[in-house]
C-alpha cells in the first residue's frame, strides 16, 4: 500500500468543538437577556455559571452591572472575553421564566448549544403576554384599590383609576417614542396627578386620589434587585439601581409637586 494512501479501516475524525468565541456570544445572549428584562446581578451570573459543563469551558468569569456584562470565558489555554452593552427593556417575568426553564434543560443536556441559541432567539422575539389595553385596564385597577385601602372614598377610587389608566397609557406611548426616561417619569406623573386633582371636586378624600394615582410609576422590582445586588456584594449594580431609582422618586416628587401648587393643595 502506497503510504500516502489513507487507511481503509480508519475512524473517522470527531468534530470540532464550537469555537470559544462562539460560545462567548451564547452566554452573553443568555446573560443579556436575562439582565435587560428585570434580573439582578448575582442571578445573571448564577445563571451564566450554570452553563459552563454544556459548554466544555473550564471557566467562566462574569461581572455584571446595571447595564454591562463583561465576561472572560477559558477552555485549555485559550480565553475570550467580550464586553456586552445591554439596553434595559423593562421587567418581564414571563421572558425570564422562559430563559431560565431553557438554562435549566441545557444543563440536564436536554438541549443542545445550536438548540440553545435558536430558543434564546424564539425568547428575545416573544410578544408582550397582555395587550396594552389589559395593561391599562390593570394599572388603574391597581391604583384604585390602593386608593381604598387609603382610606378613599368611592368617587375618589373611580378618579383614581382612570387618572392611572391614561397615565399608563401615556408612559407606554412615551417609551415607544424612546422619550428620556426621567421625562417619561415627569411626565406621567404630571398628567396623574392633574388628572388626579379632579378629586378635589368630586371626592371627599382628595388626598388619597393624589398619592394613589402616581404608584404605579414607583420602582419596586428596580430597588429589590439593588438591595439584594448591594447584600450580594454587587455594589457598584445595586448603587447604580438605587440611584435610577432616586431618579424616578425625584421626577415623581416634581410631578405630583407641580400638580399640588397648581391645585394649591397641601397633602
Amino acid at each position: 500500500m502506497n503510504a500516502l494512501d489513507p487507511a481503509p479501516d480508519s475512524a473517522p475524525t470527531a468534530p470540532e468543538p464550537a469555537s470559544l468565541s462562539d460560545m462567548v456570544d451564547l452566554l452573553v445572549q443568555a446573560g443579556s437577556l436575562l439582565l435587560q428584562h428585570g434580573a439582578d446581578a448575582g442571578r445573571v451570573e448564577a445563571s451564566l455559571e450554570q452553563m459552563e459543563p454544556g459548554l466544555g469551558i473550564d471557566r467562566i468569569d462574569a461581572v455584571v452591572m446595571s447595564k454591562t456584562i463583561l465576561l472572560t470565558a477559558t477552555r485549555r489555554d485559550a480565553h475570550h472575553t467580550r464586553v456586552a452593552r445591554v439596553s434595559i427593556v423593562g421587567v418581564n417575568m414571563n421572558i425570564l421564566s422562559e430563559v431560565e426553564q431553557l438554562l435549566g434543560q441545557f444543563q440536564q443536556g436536554q438541549v443542545t448549544p445550536a438548540q440553545l441559541a435558536l430558543e434564546l432567539d424564539r425568547i428575545a422575539a416573544l410578544p408582550h403576554r397582555y395587550s396594552r389595553g389589559m395593561i391599562v385596564a390593570a394599572v388603574g385597577f391597581a391604583c384604585a384599590a390602593f386608593c381604598r385601602l387609603f382610606g378613599g372614598d368611592w368617587a375618589a377610587l373611580a378618579v383614581t383609576g382612570v387618572a392611572a389608566s391614561v397615565a399608563a397609557w401615556v408612559r407606554m406611548e412615551l417609551n415607544r417614542r424612546q422619550v428620556n426616561y426621567f421625562l417619561v417619569v415627569l411626565i406621567t406623573a404630571l398628567v396623574a396627578s392633574l388628572l388626579a386633582g379632579n378629586a378635589l371636586w368630586l371626592s371627599e378624600t382628595p388626598q388619597s386620589a393624589l398619592t394613589a394615582a402616581v404608584l404605579l410609576l414607583v420602582p419596586g422590582v428596580p430597588l429589590i434587585n439593588a438591595s439584594a445586588d448591594i447584600l450580594r456584594g454587587h455594589i457598584s449594580a445595586g448603587l447604580a439601581r438605587a440611584t435610577t431609582s432616586l431618579v424616578v422618586f425625584l421626577g415623581i416628587a416634581l410631578g405630583l409637586g407641580f400638580a399640588l401648587r397648581l391645585f394649591q393643595v397641601r397633602l
